[in-house]
């Protein structure tokens, strides 16, 4: 698309590239017809035209469109419409300004107030999935857009699947640094628990800058997530009151009925929020 053109896909201007991954590019969007001064208020998750017939990611397409219909939050992604059936594929989502937490944490670690806001956000999305039955599967500081508000939104719904299903190791799906030890075995039924752990190592990577195993190699990662315990956080973020400390070792537990439920993690998270709350706004 060239500059100062608007490209016509389905019902939508795209009037500009937002980013773009393996599988899609994301374009700012309005609704065809408005002039052309108007805002670009949409994005539009367009397949990539040379991934136009490769079935993987036509069902990964069509699963976003699916989970994001069936669970609608405030803090997550909505898919406001979408076109599966025949290219150009395409999903429609509100255009979101700010940053990912991904962006964030790059400047440095956040601060024990910010981060909590954010994961206490991130979780208040994922509560409203797992009780449509729906395992989000890739929870990671990429995923997390914190809106300059402050407002949080959960992104990314392609590698959800339902609550409760036999797990297969054959299928692995997610982001190896962030994926629960028991996604690696295939042995338990998916449970929820799996998101919180996911959280629980952003969590950790936002309060001290990295996550907690840092191997290059994926088989090292998977060892060290099933062998290997958490390290303190308080090695690289000393300041961090216990508490918070061991919220992060219970989200870490190795064994899924020892981390916390969904219902738990939201009000420890937003009590703790509230504990820390003095650190953004010292006392003059």
């Amino acid at each position: 698309m060239r500059a100062g053109e608007a490209a016509l896909i389905g019902a939508w201007q795209l009037t500009g590239l937002l980013g773009e991954g393996q599988w899609t590019r994301v374009f700012l969007a309005r609704p065809q017809g408005m002039p052309a001064g108007a805002p670009s208020d949409y994005a539009v998750k367009l397949q990539r035209p040379e991934r136009v017939d490769d079935r993987q990611a036509i069902a990964l397409f069509a699963h976003e469109a699916k989970v994001g219909r069936a669970a609608s939050h405030p803090n997550l992604v909505a898919i406001l419409a979408a076109q599966i059936d025949k290219p150009p594929r395409y999903l429609v989502m509100p255009r979101l300004e700010g940053a990912t937490a991904r962006t964030l944490v790059r400047r440095g670690p956040l601060t024990a107030p910010l981060a909590l806001w954010i994961a206490r956000q991130t979780m208040q999305a994922l509560t409203a999935l797992h009780e449509q039955q729906w395992l989000h599967g890739d929870v990671k500081p990429e995923n997390i857009f914190v809106a300059r508000s402050g407002h949080v939104t959960l992104l990314d719904l392609g590698f959800s699947r339902k609550l409760g299903v036999r797990n297969d190791e054959s299928l692995l799906a997610g982001t190896l640094r962030y994926m629960a030890p028991e996604l690696f075995v295939g042995l338990d039924p998916i449970g929820r628990a799996s998101d919180i752990y996911s959280l629980g190592v952003t969590l950790f990577e936002l309060l001290t800058g990295a996550p907690p195993f840092t191997d290059k190699g994926d088989q090292e990662i998977a060892l060290a997530h099933l062998r290997r315990p958490a390290p303190s956080p308080l090695k690289t973020a000393p300041h961090l009151g216990p508490r918070i400390c061991h919220l992060l070792r219970e989200m870490l537990a190795k064994e899924p009925l020892r981390r916390p439920s969904s219902e738990e993690l939201v009000e420890r998270l937003l009590a703790l929020e509230i504990e820390t709350f003095g650190e953004r706004w010292p006392a003059a």
